[in-house]
């Protein structure tokens, strides 16, 4: 039997290219069989609200499942709207503690 790994990707960065990496990362992990959350986090909301590359991998990558977003940034950052078509906003801190109560391994990107 093959043990399947929980895994809690946040993507923090603004860099496209970590954005990108933590995206395909959590991809692979999940075609592999693996229980994957992802969550946009800080800096990396804005770009995947406001960058169309990134949105529309977002779009294709996770289109059965909305990865989730923190909502107090994104209210913050005045993009609550854009951000709420791609991903679920929930309380980021709330979301992480109860991920890893549940045994999800956090990484970050």
């Amino acid at each position: 039997m093959i043990k399947m790994t929980k895994i809690l990707s946040i993507i923090l960065s603004k860099e496209t290219e970590k954005i990108t990496l933590g995206i395909n990362f959590s991809s692979r992990q999940k075609q592999a069989g693996h229980e994957v959350r992802v969550l946009f986090f800080g800096p990396s909301e804005t770009v995947v609200a406001n960058d169309e590359e990134i949105s529309k991998l977002v779009g294709s990558t996770f289109s059965g499942e909305k990865p989730a977003a923190c909502i107090f940034v994104a209210q913050g950052a005045k993009i609550e709207e854009k951000l709420g078509k791609k991903t679920n906003l929930v309380k980021a801190g709330e979301y992480i503690t109860k991920s890893i109560e549940e045994g999800f391994t956090p990484i970050t990107f």
